[in-house]
């Protein structure tokens, strides 16, 4: 036992020693930390209009005053292995003509004298100046078409002259400027669409040449006039405010609907790209016989999977389920019986369609978005049609008769269905109505306080944020040049209510005649 306690306190003894002599050996010196401020994480900027400034603060522990003392580095990366030194001086003023996309910017400061580094790490998003905001289609002074955008990203800018200044020859008879949204990149595309012709135009500079038609994308053995080979109606439309046209990101899908009313089918993946082989007009009790469909595609918004179509000559709706092929569109069947609330084959009606739309409204079992259609027979009443077209078995919701209390609605120029209420918005000239179809409940209503400009254009925002219910209007007189408004269409369900919105005004337009969002490059 004695002998156990005396190695124990031997140990000790030599412990100790061992960390007195330790103490001698280490010497402490204080470093100088560096600690970089001042520059955001996350830097939105448009390509061409910004320059990058950049003014960090550096605060160091042992700062002598020495300005020689540090060295420093600004180092982009577009990639994994992708990086390019774009600065050596401690503050970086740097203008922006990177192609649209996100890059991570790295921040080194080096300490000489002791090999210290500080860092500090930024997220650059990059876009062009016309990467986010609304394209606007309409006429200029002498008629032509023109494309203008009111550029929505840090702040709001107006351009003009966008077709004009193009590169493409001038063109008659605008119908609409048309981003295809998207995430896929060789998938998007940006369309000028009139009558006269249409173009794609290079997304980050809107500049084309006249080789960019849509006759470039097909490959049909059919013969097909190529006077009128252009686009007029571009399906699925974006849909949300980040420029996606599916609630996921990219569609699968697209349909082109030209103006000689034939109807072009793709399966983006499948076919390899925005290609496209024979039209698809056609229906299968006359597989082989092309129909000219009215400048309508009717469709769920919030997700395309199939869409309907009108056949001019025979009266009818007929449904396309089949995207990626060429097979005929099916002939949808009615009962005799009247339990249906219309019948798909209007012939017999004696009607003949008037307008078209698809909304953003919802109901039970109708998820995606219901569409309406206007007809008229040969006495010229006026029918509203309410339906899902959606899958092999579209549905239809309801029918209803225009009430007689609804003021010209034979003679509209324009139409325009909220997607939030029973409630149809139309225009004679310079007076705007809206007529609620509330069986029961009908009522018109007239609005004067829109003025005495002619109006060009009615259109709900179906592409933004639907939940506000906002109407956008175009006037226009000779002086002032075009205008577009934004209300907002009240919510009491008592009234039909207009309400202007606060800095949602925009003049010295062209004569607006579509706009489109557009919300990624």
């Amino acid at each position: 036992m004695k002998i156990h306690h005396y190695t124990l306190i031997l140990i000790s003894l030599l412990f100790a020693a061992s960390c007195s002599k330790d103490i001698g050996v280490y010497e402490y010196h204080d470093i100088n930390e560096l600690k970089i401020s001042g520059v955001a994480s996350t830097i939105n900027l448009r390509r061409t209009l910004d320059t990058l400034h950049l003014n960090p603060t550096i605060d160091a522990t042992l700062d002598d005053g020495d300005i020689n003392r540090y060295s420093y580095a600004w180092v982009l990366s577009s990639g994994p292995k992708i990086f390019d030194t774009i600065g050596r001086e401690k503050n970086l003023h740097y203008p922006i003509l990177l192609n649209p996309g996100p890059y991570n910017l790295y921040y080194r400061v080096l300490d000489k004298k002791t090999g210290i580094k500080g860092m500090s790490n930024i997220t650059l998003n990059v876009s062009t100046a016309f990467s986010r905001g609304l394209l606007i289609m309409g006429e200029d002074e002498e008629g032509y078409a023109e494309a203008e955008m009111l550029s929505m990203l840090n702040d709001t800018i107006h351009f003009k002259h966008l077709l004009s200044e193009s590169g493409l020859p001038r063109l008659r008879e605008p119908v609409n400027f048309f981003h295809t949204g998207g995430t896929y990149d060789p998938y998007i595309k940006l369309w000028v669409n009139t009558k006269t012709q249409s173009y794609y135009l290079d997304r980050v500079t809107l500049k084309s040449t006249p080789a960019n038609t849509f006759s470039r994308l097909i490959y049909a053995s059919e013969s097909i006039d190529q006077a009128t080979l252009h686009p007029v109606v571009i399906a699925p439309q974006v849909m949300q405010a980040n420029g996606y046209n599916t609630s996921s990101g990219g569609s699968s899908y697209r349909v082109i609907l030209t103006k000689a009313g034939d109807i072009f089918a793709c399966y983006l993946a499948i076919n390899g790209g925005d290609f496209y082989t024979n039209p698809v007009n056609k229906a299968s009790d006359a597989p082989s016989v092309r129909l000219v469909a009215a400048p309508y595609l009717l469709y769920p918004i919030n997700n395309m999977s199939s869409f309907m179509w009108y056949d001019i000559k025979n009266q009818r709706f007929l449904n396309y389920t089949s995207l990626g092929s060429t097979n005929p569109a099916a002939v949808l069947t009615d009962k005799d019986d009247g339990t249906e609330p219309f019948p798909w084959n209007q012939a017999k009606t004696g009607r003949k369609l008037v307008y078209a739309e698809n909304t953003r409204a919802v109901e039970s079992g109708y998820a995606n978005g219901i569409s309406f259609a206007i007809m008229k027979n040969a006495a010229n009443v006026h029918y509203v049609y309410k339906f899902y077209a959606n899958g092999s078995a579209p549905a239809r919701i309801g029918a209803y008769t225009i009430s007689s209390i609804a003021t010209n609605f034979d003679k509209a120029d324009f139409y325009a269905f909220s997607s939030n209420r029973t409630v149809i918005f139309y225009s004679v000239g310079n007076r705007l109505y809206a007529y609620d179809y509330n069986p029961g409940k009908e009522r018109v209503y007239e609005f004067p306080s829109i003025g005495n400009d002619p109006i060009t254009m009615l259109k709900f925002d179906t592409q933004i944020n639907y939940a506000t219910n906002s109407l956008y209007i175009a006037t226009y007189n000779s002086s002032t040049k075009g205008t577009l408004r934004r209300f907002i269409v009240g919510s009491n369900p008592n009234v039909v209510e207009l309400l202007p919105q606060e800095n949602s005004t925009w003049t010295n337009m062209v004569k607006i005649k579509d706009i489109n969002w557009r919300g990624l490059n």
